[in-house]
């Protein structure tokens, strides 16, 4: 996928970007990474700083601890937003479970990115904070 047309209608099919302007859209796809991923790479590894928010473009990951899956995730999800903007060692491993394409936005970019567009950070931002409600949740 090179046509950055075709990835705006990616990213506007991602929670945290459906309401972006496709001006927003453009301008984060400008700062982004593609990156491709064989069958069971490990994506992000346990322990590792993550300096990235990362969205599937193509494929299937999963979000493992120790042998435990913690999530599968799709193409139009993400994984990162909780540590993109912190430096904090990532919580499990992300492996592809199959030929996986993703798109990478560091972290001083989508520092820059959020600050220069509104719609980006509010849906960011509505989206940490809908998982942090539901995590306080789950755990009462």
């Amino acid at each position: 996928m090179s046509i950055t047309f075709e990835k705006v209608l990616v990213l506007k099919n991602v929670s945290i970007f459906e309401k972006a302007s496709e001006m927003a859209l453009a301008d984060l796809i400008n700062v982004s990474e593609e990156k491709s991923f064989k069958e069971k790479e490990i994506i992000l590894s346990e322990g590792q700083v993550n300096k990235f928010l990362y969205i599937i473009v193509s494929g299937h990951v999963q979000l493992k601890q120790d042998k435990t899956i913690l999530s599968d995730l799709e193409a139009r999800q993400f994984f990162g937003e909780t540590t993109v903007l912190n430096p904090l060692p990532f919580p499990c491993d992300v492996i592809a479970m199959e030929r996986t394409t993703v798109l990478r936005i560091p972290s001083d970019q989508l520092y820059q990115m959020l600050s220069l567009h509104p719609s980006l950070a509010q849906g960011f931002l509505g989206e940490l904070s809908k998982r942090l409600h539901q995590e306080q949740f789950k755990n009462k």
